[in-house]
């Protein structure tokens, strides 16, 4: 019996607690408190749909990234794993006509920084800038601040340590796999021989410049880019074609194996007309002239007639190329910049100068092509010409001479240097008619005044030749006679470079032919072989007839027999000049010109001088062109 009623404490099945609550709520209750809802298909279906609609975009973008854009995208990684290494070319050489070496290359290693690869903490980055400082020795700001100063979207990769030493180089070499974002570069430099002779002609190497880089996609951005003189003109024939090497890199920017890499072209050579004898007598005459008159400003050019190549080119004060070549510091930058005289400025073709009597010869070969004048028309020199006012005869205009020459012809004017002549024919005069101001802007032109002849070097200017048109624009004022007869004398607005005045002094000797002057002669190999000869090119001829030069060449040689140049008269061989007086507003001294050709049969070089705020022309330059030329034709 008690087994009967014993109770069970052990069950087959475990007894849920919701059954519990469920037994003990009525069924009435429990219908009630009912939570269940019942979803509606619509729902499942939307829900279908969306998820269906975002795998399909999700399949599209990826198929817009690997087949529309997978080349693209492919690249950037090519790119974040492959650095390009400039393997530079060696740079073409510079001779003189004698094939004499005037610059040479010299290897260097630089320091080159590639932003990308630098770490990308920035703690991390600064540690590594300070150490790979300190290995080359520059203080850690320098880095810094370099960086600051550089547009890195245009230049991401640049030099932070240049022209390094053989023991900071081993000592690079050997910590290079501690410095990501840095490695080691070979580059080339020039080094310039005799700097301060041929700065101007030969010019300098410098960095890229903003511009550089935005105008020179295909340059790397350590190179270095022609910034003047030959450098610049000849940039793409010098610079040849730099190579490439492909260096695989890993995540943290560390070079490891070489990929490919393709050689460089050497550049092309060039050989110049310049004399270097020649060049060096003349940078030292005018150098010992303006030394004794403790003067800073000359400039002096000498060129074939025949051809129009370039002998010699001398603008004093000069500047050593050589400074920038390695990187110029600031010192001697602002020393350079700031120097009043301006070193780096080119007088022979940048230069801007009254002419003077230097002028006369054309003005006296216009005069008789236009019949102005012949050669046996007399005119008398009082010392001054007077012009009364047509409007008021008692206002005088006086236009003086140097002194009284009496009667002249073209061949005494043009020795003697005689203004009244020339306001004459340049102006009118009594019963002369006289060119005009219009006559003598147009031969002006034909002899290559008032624009650029197209020499090969940067920053050639026109000079000016002024009319009325440009008076009245520039100046606000109308053109009087006085302007014309200023004009025929070489003084008032008129403006030459002295490149000019050795081409037009060379037409009168040479047939009456422009021909564009030129310094290079030769592109050669790099092995001398002559690739290009320049040929003469004509710019202009015909224009004065033959017989109207010989009569102003005769003028020129009795400049020295019977004139203003008689110490070029004992030269060994005959020679014609025209020497030049300009007088400049605000100066205290006049410009002192002479412009010589020799021999006098068979002319071979022009040779035009000047000293600025020197004086006479007669006085200052022609001994300078005196002790040049001695020393040139006793050489040959």
């Amino acid at each position: 019996m008690n087994k009967e009623y014993k109770v069970k404490r052990i069950f087959k099945e475990a007894i849920e607690p919701e059954e519990i609550l469920l037994d003990a709520t009525k069924s009435s209750e429990l219908e009630n408190q009912r939570l269940e809802v019942q979803i509606k298909p619509r729902i499942f279906k939307a829900f279908f749909y969306l998820i269906l609609a975002a795998f399909l975009v999700l399949v599209g973008y990826s198929a817009y990234l690997q087949i529309i854009k997978g080349s693209y995208y492919q690249d950037l990684a090519e790119r974040n794993r492959l650095r390009s290494i400039p393997v530079f070319s060696s740079r073409g050489i510079i001779y003189d006509r004698l094939l004499k070496q005037l610059v040479h290359n010299v290897p260097i290693f630089n320091l080159v920084l590639t932003l990308s690869d630098l770490p990308r903490s920035a703690v991390e980055k600064e540690a590594v800038i300070k150490k790979a400082a300190e290995i080359i020795g520059v203080p850690p700001p320098e880095i810094f601040d370099k960086l600051k100063n550089t547009d890195l979207k245009l230049t991401p990769t640049i030099i932070v340590g240049e022209d390094l030493n053989h023991e900071i180089l081993l000592l690079l070499e050997s910590k290079i796999e501690q410095l990501p974002g840095f490695r080691i570069e070979k580059n080339i430099v020039r080094q310039y021989v005799n700097a301060s002779y041929f700065s101007h002609i030969l010019g300098y190497l410098g960095k890229l410049g903003n511009d550089d880089i935005r105008n020179n996609p295909d340059y790397f951005l350590t190179e270095k880019i022609g910034k003047n003189g030959l450098e610049s003109f000849y940039e793409e024939i010098l610079r040849g074609r730099p190579g490439e090497q492909l260096i695989e890199t890993d995540s943290r920017g560390q070079q490891k194996n070489p990929i490919a890499q393709s050689q460089p072209q050497d550049g092309q050579g060039l050989v110049l007309a310049i004399d270097s004898e020649l060049q060096k007598n003349l940078y030292d005459s005018l150098v010992q002239a303006l030394k004794s008159r403790n003067l800073k400003k000359a400039v002096a050019l000498a060129l074939n007639p025949q051809n129009g190549g370039i002998l010699a080119m001398v603008s004093f004060p000069s500047f050593d190329n050589n400074l920038f070549a390695r990187g110029i510091t600031s010192a001697d930058y602002d020393k350079l910049f700031g120097d009043a005289a301006q070193p780096l400025f080119n007088r022979a073709i940048s230069g801007q100068y009254g002419p003077g009597s230097a002028v006369k010869p054309l003005i006296g070969a216009a005069a008789l092509q236009e019949k102005v004048v012949s050669p046996s028309t007399k005119i008398f020199d009082s010392g001054e010409l007077v012009l009364v006012n047509q409007y008021n005869p008692e206002i005088v205009y006086r236009f003086p001479d140097w002194k009284a020459h009496g009667i002249v012809d073209i061949y005494s004017a043009i020795a003697q240097s005689c203004n009244v002549y020339f306001y004459t024919i340049g102006g009118g005069y009594g019963n002369i008619k006289g060119l005009g101001i219009e006559g003598l802007k147009k031969y002006f032109r034909f002899f290559g005044l008032g624009e650029t002849l197209g020499i090969d070097l940067p920053g050639e200017t026109t000079g000016l030749v002024p009319d009325p048109q440009w008076k009245q624009q520039a100046k606000n004022e109308q053109w009087y006679t006085g302007d014309t007869y200023h004009i025929s004398i070489g003084q008032g607005d008129l403006l030459v470079t002295p490149l000019q005045l050795a081409v037009a002094t060379a037409a009168i000797v040479n047939g009456g032919k422009i021909i564009q002057p030129h310094v290079v002669d030769k592109i050669v190999d790099s092995d001398k072989n002559i690739v290009k000869t320049i040929e003469p090119k004509i710019l202009r001829e015909n224009f004065i007839e033959q017989d109207n030069l010989e009569i102003i060449k005769k003028g020129m040689r009795q400049t020295i027999t019977a004139g203003t140049a008689p110490l070029l008269n004992n030269l060994s061989i005959p020679v014609g000049a025209k020497t030049g007086t300009a007088q400049v507003a605000g100066q205290r001294n006049s410009n002192a010109w002479v412009t010589v050709f020799a021999p006098y049969d068979n002319p071979q070089i022009v040779l035009v001088v000047l000293l600025e705020n020197a004086g006479e022309g007669s006085q200052v330059a022609v001994p300078i062109a005196r002790e040049v030329l001695e020393k040139y034709f006793n050489k040959n």
